[in-house]
């Protein structure tokens, strides 16, 4: 008579975990603005499937899950950190070309802000003048 063992489990709830992280994270990986929980779904995916992977590999059991799990979160992450730096570098090539444009802007807004700092304090002055005026031209009790 045969000793039959059920094959370990060792690692499984952990690949499974990796696994629908893994999912959720690709999935979020190609929805706009999405992208940072994309980051953290890929990087919860690959931490519990390496974490699986090793308790498989360990305890002889079935690594598939485990490994899925891990390949879909680097996937995820990877293409999310490429999206991100494709898209800062998008705006920086902007922004670089129209540098002449953004100093004039800033120069005018240094303009404009001086000329509303003067229109206060004149109107400030005034009110103070007015004010003055109306305490001296009233009549002492």
């Amino acid at each position: 008579m045969e000793n039959y063992t059920p094959p370990s489990n060792a690692g499984q709830g952990m690949g499974i975990a990796a696994l629908v992280l893994g999912i959720i994270a690709v999935i979020a990986a190609f929805i706009p603005c999405f992208g940072l929980i994309a980051i953290l779904f890929g990087v919860l995916a690959i931490i519990f499937g390496a974490i699986g992977l090793s308790q498989a590999k360990k305890a002889n059991a079935p690594t598939t899950m485990p490994k899925s799990g891990l390949i879909l979160g680097i996937v995820a992450t990877v293409f999310v950190i490429i999206w991100m730096l494709v898209v800062i570098g998008t705006f920086g090539a902007a922004a670089m070309s129209n540098m002449d444009e953004i100093k004039e802007a800033m120069d005018s807004i240094e303009v404009e802000t001086g000329r509303a700092g003067d229109s206060i304090d004149r109107d400030i002055q005034e009110i103070e003048a007015e004010a003055t005026a109306v305490d001296t031209t009233a009549p002492a009790n």
